[in-house]
């Protein structure tokens, strides 16, 4: 019961007095109903808020790739440009190296009149299955690959001058992996080799 009374007298004491101050009494309703509606206000605006600052770092990502894209389009339209400038014989080592067709019998006339230069016998030629589209000439092609493996047999040295002549070839070939192995009971060794030629469509 003291420790109530004791209590209440405090209340008296302390917070009385200051509730009683005419300043509380003038101002302190304002001043309540402005920091609840400072409060009510924060959190009703808080979710626009946020809102706000996603859709400006979306709209700062959109506005960076919509110039990468722009660069890109600028950087296309030069190399046109500059590929239009460029003289006949080089469109044609171009067209040689990369043609806008899948070109099977180039490629395999390559690997065989290289290998033959080089007094090299075919042992084997296989090309990867691959799917043949029609080419739209409006369209922009699209580089794609041709894998194939293929196996001569020859010495040393003329096997090294052939990989030299495939990598300086008209057709555009890369030699991914390659494989050399001595004949049983003979000085021919056999070179096995897969790569991949390329074409656009």
């Amino acid at each position: 019961m003291k420790s109530r009374s004791l209590l209440y007298s405090r209340y008296f004491t302390y917070i009385k007095p200051v509730i009683k101050s005419p300043i509380i009494k003038n101002y302190g309703p304002a001043i309540f109903s402005l920091l609840t509606m400072s409060i009510l206000i924060f959190f009703a605006i808080r979710p626009t808020v946020e809102t706000i600052l996603v859709l400006q770092k979306k709209l700062a990502d959109s506005n960076e790739v919509l110039q990468k894209a722009t660069q890109k389009a600028e950087n296309l339209s030069l190399g046109k440009k500059n590929y239009d400038n460029l003289d006949q014989n080089i469109k044609e080592k171009i067209s040689a190296a990369i043609p806008d067709t899948v070109s099977l019998k180039s490629l395999v006339q390559t690997l065989e009149q290289t290998a033959k230069i080089h007094e090299a016998s075919v042992s084997a030629l296989q090309i990867q299955p691959l799917v043949v589209d029609t080419k739209v000439d409006e369209r922009m092609g699209t580089l794609s690959e041709i894998a194939f493996t293929f196996n001569t047999e020859g010495d040393y040295t003329n096997l090294i001058a052939l990989l030299q002549d495939l990598k300086t070839s008209s057709r555009l070939i890369s030699i991914e992996n390659l494989s050399i192995s001595k004949v049983i009971d003979s000085q021919t060794l056999i070179m096995s080799l897969s790569g991949k030629a390329y074409y656009l469509k």
